[in-house]
Order: structure tokens, then C-alpha cells, then sequence
């Protein structure tokens, strides 16, 4: 709405509370996504923690199978092993991995075998242990039946508390499945959780199973060795040698088809209020990280998930603080570099002391060891590197062998870029006469043409009469992280950029506020001027021409708003085919004979949620540019729609967008067969005011910019000089079904004649006789207050005096939104009309909506004004 003149205190003010309105609305914004930010850092860490932890137990649990392979080798060798001899090698076994029950030895018994190995229990074990046993269905044992063969187990270390299994033969046992696979496969295998039969309560275990087999080639099957297990005391020694309380672990063997048996163990977290055992489903609610185990066969899954309170537990109080500094816009920059540089001074700070202490300790290493990681060196110092030591590291850094740098095959300086050789050659001369630290920066070639950067870091070795005797350091491949500062610097670059976009929008909006204040005033004296004149005054043509340039300096303003990311007025499901279908008429007017129209549209299209008017602005905005792309050259402007899938690359490198999700889009594209832009010029395209047109204004594309910014969509722009130009807008489809379209004249229109009685509330004092003035001339009885807290008082002297008010959003003291629920307070169906300079946004939503509510955009005309009340009365 535009305003009169008024006094540099009120408008001072005015813009204050414009701008803190705006700071509050934009820092509530900011501290929801920096708290979203936060929960996706914190999700990251644990999801790394988890990987780390998982490493971990897959080395441990490998650690049990290699030692139990390397206890098959005993009887692999040897076939007549004593249980004593069983027995020392179990036991040092058993001091390198804890939480064993029992190593056990199973051999293949025929027949004609059972009865000497019986007799060797006997010696063994006692008389009472001189049979083979099996367990019948109520669990009590008895002598093994007779068959073809057996697999007794023979020897178990350690024998107490594990007396029960001596003898047994597996063949009746629970996991002879487990020992027939891994006898067919040859490979280690694991058992399903079972209840062993030394186990007097209710313990679960697991078996580990190596097949021995004899001979050359395939071999014989000599027997099974076994490593018993209690599942818990197994998976609890994998994760105690480096426990993390942070996690809750549920181990499952997704070889289990029983969901009873798929859950293994359930570690809580050391802080966990609740311990007991939550099912499979149960535990994968909310964030969890699941790992792969394949572990002798079976297909065992590690489960992670936070303790609780634990990603909360991540978050800090920086969202708020940023949200804060968004409405101190000034010291915002001042304070984030400021903190910038101090961060930098400490790491920087750190580096160094940190490269001091580890020189002399990598000097020390490569005098001890011959290989490092990396590419450690030795040379001696005579015009050229002649090396005397090398490190296996060069291989991967160079390609080239260390042997073959020794040999003279190759030098140092054949790997070096030519550019960087005379560089390093200065640094190094100069830090060795210094007698200083050699630390030098440079590219490398390697075999395969590869271009690598190496930190290359040494010192010299001198001799007691002072002489240089070598030289010798460590060359690191830094690629990765010059690769990683580039792309940090990109990323700054994009910060600043946008951050001047943000202020420019600010600007824009608030000009566009004040310019619609003013042009209110100045409308609306000139339509209530030319109201007053006879039809034939010699001046109403001049105020017909004040309307009308008030109305096209409205149009500017609609732009900046737009721009400023404030311009939807009406947002709902809309065809963009058929938005098109309507604009072609008044296209093809536009463009005139510069160019031939062709639309390409798909019909059917998914609606989006859009406000037609700002989309038909982009449109018309597009093709005149498109038009006068198009002058002096022949050809068609395209205008296209459709569904398309579009992936974070692409969104990333559009004008808007750039965060936007991966996925379908429905898209418009206006393409040209035109001059084409320049690199220079698509980097200039939407800022405000810049123009390539002769008389252009240079808001049109800045206007389309911050239409797409404020619909959420992506803007993508592609052109070659000479060749032409196309704009895709993309926006997020609605899935749901348009309603149909309401025919013309369905409701008879109606005669109204104005009356009642209005309350007009504008802080604005000539605001305020306009709208009075154009109330009145309507047919209308109009009473006007300057303020929110007179309207208050006036409304609950008289609460049924007034038919509608009239109410400004933006005054000192109480603002239209707070005087408008006051109002409501007093008489809850009282009809409100707001006005505004700047778009409605979402005012009518907070309070309510409803009939009883309306909404004027300003600058307006008598008319527009008249339309509204009968809406709102009626």
C-alpha cells in the first residue's frame, strides 16, 4: 500500500518493525533446519561409530576361526595326537581367546573302530566313560546304538564341567547338519543356537566346526574339531576388548526362519534404564545401523542403535545462536570471521607444534625400519638425489619400485613436475645450507601419467666437523586433501554468493512495502478526484493517466516482491498444461511477429501447488525474453511441459534449488532458438537491475527467481552462444486430482448496493481520508482511528455499530493481526477486511480464514475495494 508523505520518525519506525518482523519469521526458519542439520551430523557419527565397531567384531570373531584352523593342523599332521598333546595346544588356544567353554575333538569311527576307541575313553576318562552315548527324547543317556558310523567326541579341554559331552555321539546330536555341510564344504562351520548337553540350565550355545581331513589331494575326512561357545559369553567378548556405551547391539542370525531363535544376544547400553530383551522389530524402530557378520556359514547380523537420548545428547545451542544472529545481520559477518580466523590460528597453531614433535620420531622410524607407510627416503646430497634408501611406499606413490630408484632405473627428478623441479630444488639447497627442516609442496608424475601432490618433509644429517653426510624424510600424497581445501573455497564461494542474494531480496521487499504504501495515497486521490469531476473535464484524462501509471508502478513493486520471495497471494493445485493453454492467446500478442510460437504440452499432468498468477508471470516473463532473444533471427520459441526424473547433481547446479531431494518434478521450459548468453552474462541474469536490453528494467528474470524460491521449485538454465537458450522450471507435483473447473455463469450475477456502517483503522492519516473518502462515495458510513488500541476501545464501546472494519497490518503498538484477534475477543463473527503493502502470505491461515476474513492487497482502486466488502458481507 502506498503511503502519504509522512514524518521521517514514523517512517523510521515503520521500517524497524518491518525488518524485526521479518528477522523473527526468518530466524525461527534457520533454527529448524540447524536443528534438522544437527540430527543428520549426529545420525552420521553414530552411523561411523557403528562401521568402526562392526570392523572390530568381525576381527575378533575372525580371530576364533583362525585360531581353531590352526588347531586342525595338529591332526592334519599328525594322526595318532595324544589327548595330552590335545590338551597343551587347547590350552594355549584357549589363553589367546577368551570366553571358550570347551575345545572338543571329534573323530570319524567306523564300526570296526568302536570298540578300541571305547577302550581308549575308558583309559582316558574312567570306566565310567569307556562307551559311546546318545541322548534319547526325555534327555536321559544311554549307549550309543550300533551303526555303520560314528562321531563320538573323544577329547574336550577343559574336561571339568564338561564332562557330559564325552562320548556323545554327534550323529544323534542337534547340529549332525552343522557337521555333514562342513564336511562337504570343507569350510568352517557354525551351529544354530542350541542347548548344550553339559549345560544344566537354561544356556544357549554355538559350535564352531573345522573339518580335518588327511591325505594328499581331496583328502579323507579324519574328524571335526569343535569350539564351544555360550552365545553370550562369545558376542560379549567380541565387543569387551573396546566397549562404547553409547550403543544398544542386538546380534541376529538371519539364517533363522523361527523369529523365536533369530535374536542371539542383546547388549544395552551402559546408561539404558530398560535391560531386558526387546524382540527383532522392536529394536529396529527409529535409527538403526545394520552390518553384516557371515561367520562360519551363517549369515549373522549386527544391529546398532543410539542409547537413548543420545542423538539429542549431540545437539548444541548453535541453531539458536545463529537464528539470533540473522536479526544482527551486521555483526553477524564481523563475528563469524572473527571466529573463522581464531579457529584457523588454533589448527594452524596445533599443525606446527604437532610436525615439530613427529619429526624427529618419523627420522628415528625410518632409521629403524625399512618399510613405512608412505614412501620414506635416504639419499645423499650431491647436486642430485642419489638415493641409499627407499621404502616400499614408493610403489603406490609413484608406481615405480623402490629397487628400481636404487638401481639408477629412475630418479627423483624424473618423477617431480617440470614445473615444481626448480621450486624444490631452491627450497631444499636453501634449508640444507640453513641447516634447517626441508618442507616443500610439489606435483608428481607417476608411472601411470597420474598427477598427485606430495608434502615432501626432511632434514639433513650432519656429521660431527659439521659436513652434510645425507638427507633423508618422508613424502605423503596429499592429493585428497588439496582436492578437499578446492572444494571448500567452491563452497565459501556459494555461501557469500547467496548471502548477497539474501540482502538484495531484503532490500527489495522492503522497497516494494513502502512504494505500495505510497501509491495507495496517490491512486486513491486520483480516483476520488476523478470521481468528483464532470465526464466532460478537460482533466480527467490526466487522472486516468495517474491511475494508470500507479497501477504499472504497482506491477514493479508485484516484481520486487516477488524477487524479496514475497509474492504468492493465492497458492492451490494447478495444471501447468493448462495454465499454458490459457496464457496462449495473450503470448502470441506479445511476441508478435519476432518470433513463431509452438507448445509442446502434455496433458494429464500431476497438479503442483502454485499460485497461476506468479506462474503466468514467469511465463510471460520467459517468452518475451525468449522474443527478444529472437531479434533479427528466424527461428521458434518452445514452450514445453511435462514429468520428468531429475538427480541432486543437476538440482545443485541450477539457479534455485540446490536443495531439493532427488526425484520426479513437473516441469515448464521455454526454449529459444536465439543469440544464446555468455558464461559472464547467465552469472549476472538474475541480479535486480541488470538488463542486456536497451530499455529494460532488469527485474523480469530477478522476479522469476524469487517466484520459484518462494513455490520451493528448481530453476534450471542451459545456453550457447549463437545456438540458443532454454529455462526449466521444475516444481514438486501434488498428488491429487484437480476439481472441475467452474463454468461461466453457473451464479447468477446479482445487483448489491453498498451500505452499512465500517470501522477504517490506518496508522496512515491520508491513508486513512482516502479510504474514508472512497467508503463513503460507495454508499458506505465510514469511521476512522489511527491506531490499534483506539480501534480496541472504540469496537467494545459500540460492538454492534459496525458491520466490517477495515484494518492496516503493519502500525505501531498493537499491529493488524493483534488488534484483529482482540477484535474477535469482543465479537467472535465481527468481519474483518486486512490491507497490505505486502502480499498476504499466510495471514489468513493464522488467524483462522473463514468468511469472516478477507484480504486487500495494496495499492488498489475503488473498485477492487468494493469487490472485496461484497465478498465479505454478503
Amino acid at each position: 500500500m502506498s503511503v502519504p508523505a509522512k514524518s521521517p520518525l514514523l517512517t523510521y519506525r515503520g521500517v524497524v518493525v518491518a525488518v524485526l518482523a521479518l528477522g523473527v519469521a526468518v530466524s525461527v526458519a534457520a533454527y529448524v533446519l540447524g536443528r534438522r542439520e544437527e540430527r543428520s551430523q549426529a545420525v552420521a557419527e553414530f552411523l561411523h561409530r557403528a562401521e568402526l565397531r562392526h570392523s572390530l567384531t568381525r576381527e575378533v570373531l575372525g580371530r576364533y576361526a583362525d585360531a581353531l584352523f590352526g588347531l586342525s593342523a595338529l591332526f592334519t599332521i599328525e594322526a595318532g595326537v595324544t589327548r595330552e598333546e590335545f590338551a597343551r595346544a587347547a590350552d594355549r588356544l584357549e589363553g589367546r581367546i577368551a570366553g571358550v567353554q570347551a575345545f572338543e575333538w571329534v573323530p570319524v569311527v567306523k564300526q570296526e573302530q568302536r570298540a578300541d576307541v571305547e577302550r581308549e575313553l575308558g583309559r582316558n576318562h574312567g570306566p565310567a566313560m569307556a562307551q559311546f552315548i546318545e541322548y534319547g527324547a526325555d534327555g536321559t543317556a544311554r549307549r550309543a546304538e550300533t551303526r555303520p558310523q560314528y562321531y563320538p567326541i573323544v577329547y574336550v579341554h577343559p574336561l571339568p564341567g564338561n564332562e557330559a559331552a564325552v562320548g556323545y555321539d554327534l550323529m544323534t546330536g542337534p547340529t549332525r547338519a552343522t557337521l555333514e555341510r562342513a564336511r562337504e564344504s570343507r569350510r568352517m562351520t557354525l551351529t544354530h543356537r542350541f542347548r548344550l548337553v553339559q549345560e544344566k540350565g537354561d544356556h544357549a550355545g554355538v559350535v564352531m566346526v573345522q573339518p580335518v581331513f588327511r591325505g594328499a589331494g581331496d583328502g579323507e575326512l579324519a574328524g571335526f574339531l569343535q569350539c564351544v561357545f555360550r552365545v553370550h559369553d562369545l558376542l560379549e567378548t567380541a565387543q569387551s576388548r573396546q566397549p562404547d556405551t553409547n550403543f544398544d547391539l542386538l546380534y541376529v542370525d538371519a539364517s533363522e526362519t523361527d523369529p523365536a531363535r533369530r535374536v542371539l544376544h542383546y547388549r544395552p547400553s551402559r546408561e539404558a534404564t530398560v535391560r531386558t530383551s526387546p524382540t527383532e522389530a522392536e529394536f529396529r524402530e527409529g535409527v538403526v545401523s545394520e552390518h553384516r557378520l557371515p561367520f562360519g556359514q551363517r549369515d549373522w547380523r549386527l544391529l546398532f542403535r543410539p542409547r537413548a537420548g543420545w542423538l539429542e545428547s549431540r545437539y548444541t545451542s548453535m541453531p539458536l545462536l545463529r537464528s539470533c544472529s540473522l536479526l544482527l545481520l551486521a555483526g553477524l559477518v564481523a563475528g563469524l570471521v572473527r571466529m573463522t580466523g581464531r579457529r584457523t590460528a588454533t589448527i594452524r597453531q596445533e599443525v606446527t607444534e604437532r610436525t615439530r614433535e613427529l619429526a624427529e620420531s618419523r627420522r628415528q622410524l625410518a632409521n629403524m625400519l625399512h618399510a613405512l607407510p608412505g614412501m620414506s627416503y635416504r639419499c645423499t646430497y650431491d647436486g642430485q638425489l642419489t638415493v641409499l634408501f627407499l621404502s616400499s611406499g614408493a610403489r603406490e606413490l609413484t608406481g615405480w619400485t623402490a629397487e628400481e630408484f636404487l638401481s639408477g632405473t629412475v630418479h627423483f627428478r624424473d618423477c617431480i613436475h617440470p614445473a615444481d623441479l626448480d621450486r624444490v630444488r631452491e627450497v631444499t639447497r636453501k634449508a640444507l645450507e640453513g641447516r634447517t627442516d626441508v618442507e616443500v609442496e610439489y606435483r608428481v608424475r607417476t608411472r601411470a601419467g597420474e598427477e598427485k601432490w606430495v608434502l615432501s618433509r626432511g632434514r639433513g644429517v650432519y656429521s660431527t666437523d659439521g659436513a652434510l653426510s645425507f638427507f633423508e624424510g618422508l613424502a605423503i600424497d596429499i592429493t585428497a586433501q588439496k582436492r578437499a581445501e578446492a572444494g571448500r573455497l567452491e563452497l565459501e564461494r556459494k555461501l557469500l554468493e547467496g548471502q548477497k542474494l539474501e540482502s538484495l531480496g531484503l532490500l527489495a521487499g522492503g522497497i516494494a512495502h513502502d512504494f505500495n504504501n505510497l501509491l495507495s495515497s496517490i491512486l486513491g486521490n486520483a480516483t476520488m478526484a476523478r470521481l468528483s469531476l464532470t465526464p466532460d473535464s478537460p482533466v480527467e484524462g490526466q487522472l486516468r493517466s495517474i491511475e494508470s501509471a500507479s497501477l504499472r508502478a504497482a506491477e514493479l513493486c508485484r516484481q520486487m516482491l516477488a524477487y524479496a520471495g514475497k509474492g504468492r497471494f493465492v497458492v492451490e493445485p494447478t495444471d501447468l498444461t493448462e495454465l499454458t493453454d490459457d496464457l496462449l492467446p495473450l503470448l502470441k500478442i506479445s511476441i508478435a511477429h519476432q518470433a513463431t510460437l509452438r507448445l509442446d504440452l502434455v496433458r494429464g499432468l500431476p497438479p503442483v501447488l502454485a499460485d497461476a498468477t506468479q506462474i503466468r508471470q514467469i511465463v510471460m516473463n520467459l517468452v518475451l525474453n525468449a522474443a527478444d532473444a529472437m531479434t533479427g533471427r528466424t527461428g521458434e520459441i518452445v514452450v514445453s511441459t511435462g514429468v520428468t526424473h531429475v538427480d541432486a547433481a543437476t538440482l545443485a547446479g541450477g539457479a534455485a534449488g540446490a536443495g531439493l531431494p532427488a526425484g520426479e518434478f513437473v516441469f515448464l521450459e521455454v526454449k529459444d532458438a536465439g543469440t544464446g548468453m555468455t558464461p559472464a552474462v547467465m552469472a549476472k541474469i538474475f541480479d535486480p537491475f541488470f538488463t542486456t536490453k536497451f530499455a529494460g528494467r532488469g527485474l523480469g528474470l530477478a522476479a522469476v527467481l524469487g517466484i520459484v524460491r518462494g513455490h520451493s521449485g528448481a530453476l534450471l538454465v542451459s545456453s550457447t552462444p549463437d545456438v540458443g537458450t532454454a529455462f526449466r522450471l521444475l516444481l514438486p507435483p501434488l498428488r491429487v486430482k484437480l476439481p472441475a473447473a467452474k463454468r461461466n455463469g453457473d451464479a447468477a450475477t446479482r445487483e448489491w448496493k453498498p451500505s452499512g456502517n465500517l470501522l477504517v483503522v490506518d496508522d496512515e492519516e491520508q491513508v486513512r481520508a482516502v479510504m474514508v473518502a472512497m467508503l463513503k462515495a460507495s454508499g458506505f458510513s465510514a469511521t476512522a482511528v489511527a491506531d490499534g488500541e483506539s480501534a480496541v476501545q472504540l469496537f467494545r464501546e459500540k460492538p454492534d455499530h459496525f458491520d466490517a472494519v477495515v484494518l492496516d497490518l503493519l502500525m505501531p503498538g498493537l499491529n493488524g493481526e493483534q488488534t484483529c484477534m482482540a477484535l474477535r475477543e469482543i465479537r467472535p463473527d465481527v468481519r474483518v477486511l486486512l490491507a497490505s503493502g505486502y502480499s498476504e502470505g499466510n495471514i489468513l491461515g493464522r488467524l483462522g480464514g473463514g468468511r469472516a476474513l478477507g484480504f486487500l492487497a495494496k495499492p488498489f482502486t475503488r473498485d477492487a475495494l468494493q469487490r472485496k466488502l461484497r465478498d465479505l458481507l454478503e
